[in-house]
């Protein structure tokens, strides 16, 4: 069953064979506002997708009704070009060998040693710029110190090349899969759900955790004469860890609708809706950093907000007896499809 699960959560992040270790140790390398930067693309697609695949059909106006269903949602955010790359200015601090990169070959002895120690204490302001984590793992982050006077002595501009590269590859959409529970209908009201069971990743690193919970009213309920289409508000919120690295919360409320063609046991239900959302994500994870007395571990923390505030959606859901199959296109600042299977009842 752990396997089950572990394998579960590596396909819900797709580190391509990678593990958080390793997604922790590539984040090592990143100092101050770099890391903020090449991490930015995925507090949005995060968010994006916690958001989706929530709502397949607005409420039926009755009062009680059974409207149960059971399946599995997967959504997946998409990367365009503009995602892969990033280029920016911010605060960084340099490890001892690139220090000594930064020094003119003729500082020598002491001089050159005390230069450095400064250097590996200090935070710069730079420009930095290459792949995102979505990035090309052919292209490496760059930053460009732009020269200083150091104890007297001129350090000109220089390209510092970090062991970092797109860690994702040139992903073209960050997916995400969950199990979602539909249950109403009581004064046109269904409630839905999503949880994951918690999951070691590992004793350093923490568990995997993921839980939502959403709810539609349908108001027309309250109404004499009904409406010719099913109309519901909703309200959809969800958290989601992993381990210690990727803490992430996502909101979502909008206005929906959708009409039923067909029979029971086959029919053909489009649907449409328009949201406002948000999310964040915090990010944590240790750093090494050079002093003149030793290596000194430091933890990275830091929030990011999602780049996605509205979004617009369309799709529609077919139903062969018990079995239904829903497909949906979201767009906004940052577009997503999600599709489910799902046992209706």
């Amino acid at each position: 069953m752990k396997n089950l699960l572990t394998f579960f959560v590596l396909f819900l992040f797709v580190f391509t064979g990678a593990n958080a270790q390793n997604l922790e140790e590539t984040l090592g390398k990143i100092t101050g506002d770099a890391s903020k930067a090449y991490v930015a693309p995925i507090s949005s697609a995060f968010g994006a997708n916690l958001n989706s695949g929530w709502v397949r059909s607005a409420p039926r106006p009755v009062k009680f009704g059974i409207d149960i269903n059971v399946g599995l949602v997967v959504m997946a955010t998409l990367f365009g070009d503009q995602n892969k790359t990033f280029s920016s200015s911010g605060k960084f601090r340099f490890n001892a060998a690139q220090a000594e990169q930064l020094i003119p070959s003729d500082i020598t002895g002491s001089p050159r040693e005390s230069i450095k120690n400064e250097i590996i204490t200090r935070d710069f302001t730079v420009s930095i710029s290459g792949p995102t984590i979505v990035g090309s793992n052919k292209d490496s982050v760059k930053v460009l110190f732009p020269g200083a006077v150091i104890q007297g002595r001129t350090l000109g501009s220089k390209s510092i090349t970090l062991p970092v590269t797109g860690y994702l590859e040139e992903l073209p959409a960050l997916p995400l899969i969950a199990p979602q529970v539909t249950l109403g209908t009581v004064f046109g009201t269904q409630i839905a759900l999503r949880m994951l069971p918690e999951i070691e990743i590992s004793k350093d690193l923490g568990k995997f955790k993921y839980f939502g919970f959403g709810i539609q009213h349908n108001p027309t309920v309250w109404l004499p004469v009904k409406l010719p289409v099913n109309v519901s508000l909703g309200y959809f919120t969800q958290s989601l860890e992993v381990g210690k690295i990727f803490k992430t919360s996502a909101s979502m409320f909008g206005v929906f609708a959708s009409k039923r063609f067909g029979p029971g046991a086959l029919n053909i239900e489009p649907y449409a809706g328009f949201s406002f959302e948000s999310s964040n994500i915090d990010v944590a994870y240790d750093v090494t950093y050079d002093s003149p007395t030793g290596s000194v571990k430091n933890t990275i923390k830091y929030g990011l907000e999602g780049e996605n505030s509205s979004r617009l959606t369309i799709g529609a859901t077919l139903k062969l007896l018990l079995l239904g199959i829903s497909v949906d296109y979201s767009l906004a600042k940052y577009n997503s499809v999600s599709a489910s299977l799902n046992i209706k009842i």
